[in-house]
């Protein structure tokens, strides 16, 4: 028995559903918004986006008490609140770190749908670039 199991044994089978459609929805855009943050057209807006799917992410996998997935979602949360106040700070190593934050959370995604345990975090995501 794997994550969706468990968390179908804990919670009512539509939220759990509700929360996989919506993980894949937001991990399928979120590479897309980050690499967007590249280019200074819609910088705010890209900053915002992304901003929004952490903390819906945050927010959902706290209810269902998905901690590794809480505690990465929350991370990127706070860095996203730190280029909400200053899009300056966004350069080629925070790209990267997004990146490297989508990437793992799309696998986790792929956990999930699998019904398979979370993979451990991709270790460089811990060196959060330094603004």
């Amino acid at each position: 028995m794997g994550i969706r199991k468990r968390l179908e044994e804990r919670y009512d089978y539509e939220v759990v559903d509700e929360f996989i459609d919506h993980f894949d929805i937001m991990t399928e855009a979120m590479e897309p918004a980050v690499v967007a943050l590249e280019h200074a057209e819609n910088k705010k807006e890209r900053i915002d986006d992304l901003f929004r799917m952490f903390h819906n992410i945050k927010s959902a996998s706290s209810y269902l008490k998905i901690e590794r997935l809480y505690l990465l979602a929350e991370l990127a949360e706070e860095e996203m609140e730190r280029f909400r106040s200053d899009p300056t700070l966004i350069d080629a190593d925070a790209v990267d770190w997004l990146l490297m934050v989508s990437d793992q959370m799309r696998e986790w995604y792929r956990n999930l749908e699998k019904d398979e345990e979370l993979t451990p975090i991709n270790p460089k995501i811990l060196n959060v670039p330094e603004h």
